[in-house]
């Protein structure tokens, strides 16, 4: 008797331990934004084997679909990975970002005469990016039958993640597969999401259900860097959250508080309706384009508001540092201008309008991201780090 209650307590200790648990894991992240530089690495380099954590074996790679989206299969033991590509150099992809009207978190999307029904959220008043919720419409069939090839390997603990687009679509097929019915995926299912560098994907309501649903229980997570511009899009005024986030930068965080993007911020909240006029116009003509690409669309109605607010449980990480470079190293063969421009103790000129400025755009490159979680969390792994830094190989250099 004895043995028999050993047995089925040790049966419930493993199937606990197997589960994804809550709470934001440095590890996991790590492995995540390694595989999130994986479309990168082959189109850069041809492989990503060098990129890709130990332990993980890549099982599917989708075709493409709709507005130029990919996803891969991965796995590792008893656990799954769905990977979404973040933005391509396609028309496609960018309208896709830019296809930035709300519409309702349940109703009915038509493609060529075949209707699609999703739900994402209950609240009448929660909406979501159009752009996005219609990219899963394409790929949403092929994307549920590897979820159920995954079922049928006993795999049911699954992290959803991708980098920029890929981790606004990640957030959004989270929000897609809790409301679909156990018919058609199994409720034994249990998924974690890990978005990086990702634009807004709804409004306050609709950020209100979700983080009710996956972040106040530890099962979603945002990382970001705070110098990558892509986080702060969709063009958004933020609403009633925009004055009480600023008065808490300026009370508890001056250091970081930024009169530039309060400015704007400010300027976008008191011309919302223009705002909201301008997305609206630029959605319409977005439409008529990927009609052209795609075939008949039948959108929702689009919401008559562009708040855009992230989701919680944001993970901020530090930005990535290139090395200092003159705009004009002459400057050093001069004994009058080495006299004029001061240098601090470590040889380093105080006056940086002296230096080349890096591109704004390096500091949102999945590998950026991957270096910058092993500063935060694994410093011995950083500090062995032959390149610390993205740099574009190169051949493909133009």
């Amino acid at each position: 008797m004895k043995l028999l209650i050993f047995f089925f307590v040790l049966i419930a200790t493993c199937s606990v331990t197997a589960q994804l648990k809550s709470g934001f894991d440095a590890n996991e992240a790590r492995a995540m934004i390694q595989i999130c530089n994986s479309f990168t690495y082959l189109d850069l380099y041809g492989s990503d084997i060098e990129i890709l954590p130990a332990g993980y074996k890549k099982v599917y790679t989708s075709p493409v679909y709709g507005m130029d989206n990919k996803f891969q299969i991965y796995t590792s033991g008893n656990k799954g990975v769905i990977h979404f590509r973040g933005s391509t150099s396609k028309q496609s992809s960018w309208l896709e970002n830019l296809y930035a009207s709300m519409i309702p978190v349940k109703s009915k999307i038509l493609i060529n005469g075949k209707e699609f029904e999703y739900q994402v959220g209950e609240n009448r008043e929660s909406h979501i990016h159009a752009g996005y919720m219609l990219a899963v419409c394409f790929f949403k069939d092929d994307l549920l039958k590897q979820i159920k090839g995954l079922n049928k390997e006993g795999i049911y603990n699954i992290c959803i993640t991708g980098h920029s687009q890929g981790g606004a679509l990640a957030q959004i097929v989270r929000a897609y597969l809790a409301y679909l019915p156990e018919k058609e995926l199994s409720a034994k299912n249990n998924f974690k999401v890990y978005a990086f560098a990702n634009p807004m994907i709804g409004n306050p309501s609709f950020v209100k259900e979700y983080n009710e649903k996956f972040c106040e229980p530890g099962m979603s997570y945002l990382i970001h860097n705070p110098a990558d511009f892509v986080p702060r899009l969709p063009v958004s005024y933020n609403d009633s959250t925009f004055w009480k986030e600023n008065l808490s930068d300026i009370i508890l965080n001056r250091e970081e508080f930024s009169i530039q993007k309060t400015a704007l911020e400010g300027g976008l909240y008191l011309f919302k309706d223009k705002v909201n006029l301008m997305v609206r116009k630029m959605s319409q003509n977005i439409e008529k384009q990927l009609i052209k690409e795609l075939g008949e669309i039948v959108m929702p109605a689009f919401y008559e508001d562009v708040n855009y607010v992230h989701t919680g449980n944001r993970i901020m990480l530090s930005p990535t540092e290139y090395p200092l470079e003159l705009k004009d190293s002459s400057i050093l063969q001069s004994d009058s201008l080495m006299r004029i421009y001061k240098r601090d103790e470590h040889g380093i000129f105080e006056d940086k309008d002296l230096y080349k400025q890096p591109s704004k755009f390096l500091q949102h490159k999945p590998y950026n991201y991957y270096t910058a979680v092993l500063k935060a969390y694994f410093p011995e792994a950083y500090d062995q780090l032959g390149q610390k830094y993205f740099v574009m190989p190169e051949k493909v250099k133009r």
